[in-house]
């Protein structure tokens, strides 16, 4: 009704001047209507910035990797490249040969360190055989030249140590004997003193009833005065004969000890030495074994880095990549340590490929499976963390047909690590600042 009222007002304004059909035409309704609906956009917007919530997510770059991970082929000493047993983009199968090394040089130290190692064990064996004067009983592997030259150098330290015991042993006959023949001697001074000393006596009795000459008494009395005194100097002798043999004895005793401990000394150094050139041996042995690199796994060969026969290679240097087969993808990224805090195990991630737009061909979702416990310094970035995570499939569709992911491919990974209300996003700032400002001087 209202706008049939209207309408007779509109007709009758087009006929008045120009300022009065504007004061007396009604507003039109077209503007009222823009007005409320842009008054209801912003208040929608003010509600949805207010109760409405977006996920905050962490980004880090990173690429695919398989989960058994590419094995580096590198060899462990520098060699001469005897043969090349792989080419480009080749399938290999567990224990294939890749790379021979010449090895001559290798082959040549472990025979150098073999001889040794036995030459020690042929010298062991002599000398624990001269201590034990027991029979050289040569190992069957020892070179036979050696072998007769040790048996001889074992029967000449045999007959030396032998012939210097029946030296000491000689000495200490012939001191026995010299105080034999002292004790000997004592005894017999020891028998005729008493008898002289009797006749001196009884002469003195007879020289006091005057029956014989002075000179009969005091020729007497000088022997039995030569017979103590002989005596006395006898057990002197006695005495000085039995520490001669005690200690021709101790010097038996401590050449014998004297010598034993020279082999045993010698024979302790032979047997330190024996042990490292054993190490030595299987070192060397290991190096020969690997002069031929074999694949540590299935897979495909990528990254080769030889192709020349007698080339060069170098201590770990990288030959080549072993990417191993049907081994489900995963991704490394690294993290920045702003965001690693927020970053736990299971948390959802979306994954782009760089190789494929998402905004084409979408992305990929997955789930964090580890973060590393330590930040690595990487070049132009700093302190990262690493991150894998997984993938849910690992092909994408491209123009309609299901493209493998491939080992290497760059990506981004996107962590949700929570929600957060989108005015919080507008307000953060104004309240940090806020606050810092308060603390300020």
């Amino acid at each position: 009704m209202r706008d049939r009222r209207l309408a007779p007002r509109r007709r009758e304004a087009e006929f008045l001047p120009a300022a009065l059909e504007i004061q007396h035409s009604p507003p039109s309704p077209i503007g009222q209507a823009v007005m409320w609906v842009i008054v209801s956009l912003f208040v929608v917007a003010i509600g949805w910035t207010t109760f409405g919530k977006i996920d905050v997510v962490a980004v880090a770059r990173g690429k695919l990797i398989p989960n058994d991970h590419s094995k580096i082929i590198q060899p462990l000493d520098a060699g001469i490249v005897r043969g090349i047993h792989v080419r480009e983009g080749q399938d290999v199968r567990q224990g294939q040969i890749l790379i021979e090394l010449d090895p001559t040089a290798s082959r040549a130290e472990q025979e150098r360190v073999a001889k040794e190692h036995s030459a020690a064990r042929v010298r062991v064996t002599r000398l624990r055989a001269l201590l034990a004067g027991g029979p050289f009983e040569v190992p069957s592997d020892a070179d036979p030249i050696l072998a007769t030259l040790q048996g001889e150098l074992l029967r000449d330290q045999r007959r030396e140590f032998e012939s210097r015991l029946e030296a000491a042993q000689r000495a200490i006959e012939q001191r026995e004997a010299a105080m034999a023949a002292t004790q000997a001697d004592v005894q017999r001074l020891e028998t005729t003193v008493p008898m002289l000393t009797e006749r001196a006596e009884a002469f003195k009795i007879l020289l006091e009833g005057g029956f014989v000459a002075r000179m009969q008494y005091l020729e007497i009395e000088e022997q039995r005065i030569t017979r103590v005194q002989s005596l006395a100097m006898q057990r002197e002798r006695l005495v000085q004969d039995q520490a001669a043999v005690a200690e021709a004895h101790q010097q038996k005793v401590a050449l014998e000890a004297e010598l034993r401990s020279t082999y045993l000394t010698e024979l302790a150094e032979w047997e330190t030495r024996a042990t490292s050139l054993a190490q030595e041996l299987v070192k060397a042995s290991q190096r020969s074994a690997i002069q031929r690199l074999t694949a540590p796994i299935d897979g495909a060969i990528q990254q080769m880095a030889v192709h020349t026969l007698g080339g060069v290679v170098t201590p770990a240097q990288q030959l080549m990549v072993v990417v191993p087969h049907d081994h489900p993808l995963e991704v490394e990224a690294w993290i920045e340590n702003k965001d690693v805090g927020f970053v736990s195990s299971g948390q959802p991630v979306e994954i782009k490929i760089d190789t494929f737009p998402f905004t084409t061909y979408g992305t990929i979702s997955g789930k964090v499976l580890l973060i590393s416990r330590d930040a690595v310094q990487v070049d132009k970035v700093g302190l990262v963390y690493a991150v894998r995570a997984s993938l849910d499939r690992s092909a994408i569709v491209v123009d309609g047909r299901s493209t493998p992911l491939l080992a290497g491919m760059a990506v981004s990974l996107e962590i949700k690590t929570g929600q957060r209300r989108l005015i919080e996003f507008f307000l953060s700032p104004l309240i940090r600042h806020a606050r810092e400002s308060l603390r300020e001087r």
